[in-house]
């Protein structure tokens, strides 16, 4: 019955009821639009959001969990009611919902072809809001004999209530002793305050202290079906609307247990087996297709938050951080201008959709970077957190994670680093050596100008690439020197030795030393030979070499030593053909009128 959205405002009478309302709902919806007309506009616009949603909506077969805490409010030993009774109570609306109850074999046969399970699902919360674990049952003994339909003290800790959680992602239900409706709820777009569902406590659940003929748990059912944003099946008005089409347009409330078809309005029957009735909760059997799509919508649109099925899980986020990539801790850093890269492992026993990873520079601003991909459990994933200009000194830089799926981390231990880091004006120098079979022969040093040592390592493992990074001073010229104790160099006859300095090879292939003047051979600023371009290179075979210098004699070594090709010439340009070079990675030496040059060569056949 869908027909033009219209409100009635019924005014309000401040005094107690005499006997118990089935539905409080709309009475609360009157007395809250008094004091606050604006609520008016809300629910309009927010029929206006769902009209619209509906109207483009697709065939939806999402699936929702809401998460749920019941609020136990007793001043007498018969309201403080048992776990079981509760339990009972969230597999009523689970079966209602889910149209898994017993008693949809009740549901006459021209309602069959619309009654719907909503795909709406419910459980008691495992996780408080602080992430902390819960049964999703709070007990608050009160002095308070009973509560009434409006009765803000409900809601809040020091009025004799309990204070409400967060309504965005959880479902709050209160139980209690009311004393002028078995039940109430609030529809969406009102006071976060007191944003939840009230049941009085003989009427929620089917076992314990409950009451007939509401002793089904059909009161709850009922009254989230409200705070789901569906209205009284008659609209609230002589033959109203409910704002859904598929509901049959009836007179007004039915109460006990009719007989089908009970007809009013022009109609085939009434659906007084609808939840959103009066009747009694053995009379109740379904929720139709229409007000399944009215709740969905109202899930898409103002209570987005709440479906989240993590929170019917216990706790498990443990995000952290092992290590930061660069810079690492102690370490001098050349150049003002870094990139923040860092390792974020997930210590869960599940993955991890999201989290936030956050830096700060000194006492600089923090930054914030959010990663919104599924990171595995027990795997690390490296992030670039962003580029830094860090002046010359000392710095400190703290890293830490949080909020992994939008919660508190269970383990703080592992959510921060702290990395204390030089920044130097220097240029970096990329150092690299595979070591032949005899490694602890082996030893290097860099020494300046003045031939102090500035670098040194002999601790060389056999067959074992070491490399390393270090910043050289952009003001003083350096040598790299490399020594071999038994004169026979890091290959060829005892390995297949080389080392490296900025990516540009040298072959292994010298006595008891060999000395690479840093300033000389090639600029300390980048370590490139720009009187040298080989091209292309990876090659296929065929290379072209060009020199601002007149080139003489060209040699190539494979990674053992071995000359594998050689060419006498006199030119500054050349191509050669190595078609007949195996793949593999070989060192070319260029001789020209000046100097002699060693460029790594990979030959990708």
């Amino acid at each position: 019955m869908y027909k033009i959205l219209t409100y009635l405002i019924i005014s309000f009478i401040p005094f107690v009821l005499h006997a118990q309302d089935r539905c409080g709902t709309n009475k609360l919806w009157n007395y809250n639009t008094i004091k606050n007309p604006e609520l008016i506009d809300v629910k309009h616009d927010l029929e206006s959001k769902i009209s619209n949603f509906l109207k483009r909506k697709s065939a939806n077969s999402n699936e929702y969990y809401i998460p749920v805490v019941v609020h136990v409010l007793y001043n007498t030993e018969n309201e403080l009611i048992s776990e079981n009774q509760i339990l009972s109570q969230i597999q009523v609306l689970n079966d209602d919902f889910r149209r898994d109850n017993a008693d949809a074999i009740n549901t006459p046969a021209e309602f069959l072809n619309i009654a719907s399970d909503t795909k709406i699902n419910f459980c008691l919360a495992k996780r408080t809001p602080n992430n902390d674990t819960t049964l999703g049952i709070t007990y608050t003994s009160t002095d308070i004999e009973s509560f009434s339909l409006y009765d803000n003290r409900i809601f809040l800790d020091s009025l004799g209530g309990k204070n409400i959680w967060d309504p965005s992602k959880f479902l709050n239900i209160y139980v209690c002793n009311l004393s002028n409706a078995l039940g109430f709820s609030s529809f969406p777009g009102g006071s976060t305050h007191r944003d939840g569902v009230v049941i009085n406590y003989t009427n929620f659940g089917t076992t314990g202290n409950i009451e007939t003929p509401y002793d089904k748990g059909r009161t709850a059912t009922h009254e989230i079906g409200h705070w789901l944003n569906l209205f009284h099946i008659w609209g609230d008005n002589n033959c109203g609307s409910d704002m859904v089409d598929d509901t049959p347009v009836q007179e007004s409330a039915n109460y006990g247990c009719p007989s089908h078809p009970s007809i009013s309005c022009q109609n085939n029957g009434d659906m007084f087996q609808n939840y959103m009735d009066y009747t009694n909760d053995i009379c109740m059997n379904l929720f139709t297709e229409g007000q399944k799509e009215r709740m969905h919508a109202t899930l898409n649109i103002e209570r987005t938050e709440v479906s989240n099925q993590a929170s019917c899980e216990l706790p498990y986020e443990d995000v952290g951080i092992i290590e930061n990539i660069f810079p690492k801790n102690n370490e001098i850093v050349c150049g003002s201008n870094l990139d923040i890269i860092t390792s974020v492992y997930n210590f869960s026993e599940k993955g991890v959709e999201n989290f936030v990873v956050s830096y700060q520079l000194d006492n600089q601003e923090t930054i914030v970077t959010q990663w919104n991909e599924i990171l595995n459990p027990n795997q690390s994933v490296e992030l670039n957190l962003g580029n830094i200009n860090a002046s010359v000194g000392i710095h400190q830089l703290k890293i830490y994670t949080s909020l992994p799926n939008n919660y508190r981390d269970l383990n703080m231990n592992n959510d921060t680093l702290i990395i204390d880091f030089e920044v130097k004006n220097g240029t970096v120098l990329n150092v690299e050596i595979l070591a032949d079979n005899y490694g602890d022969e082996i030893s290097w040093n860099i020494t300046d100008e003045f031939g102090q040592i500035s670098f040194e390592d002999d601790s060389l493992a056999s067959n074992e690439l070491y490399q390393n990074q270090l910043c050289l001073d952009n003001n003083i010229c350096y040598t790299f020197s490399i020594f071999d104790e038994q004169d026979d160099g890091i290959c060829c006859d005892f390995g297949n030795g080389y080392f490296s300095l900025n990516n540009q090879l040298f072959s292994g292939n010298y006595d008891d030393q060999l000395n690479i003047d840093l300033c000389q051979l090639i600029s300390v600023n980048d370590y490139k030979d720009e009187n040298l371009h080989i091209y292309p290179n990876p090659s296929k075979g065929e290379i072209n070499i060009e020199s601002n210098n007149i080139i003489h004699q060209l040699n190539l070594y494979d990674i053992d030593g071995k000359l594998v090709f050689q060419s006498e010439m006199n030119s500054k340009y050349t191509r050669l053909n190595l078609n007949n070079i195996n793949t593999g990675i070989y060192i070319l030496e260029s001789k020209t009128e000046k100097e002699i040059n060693y460029n790594k060569l990979i030959i990708n056949q």
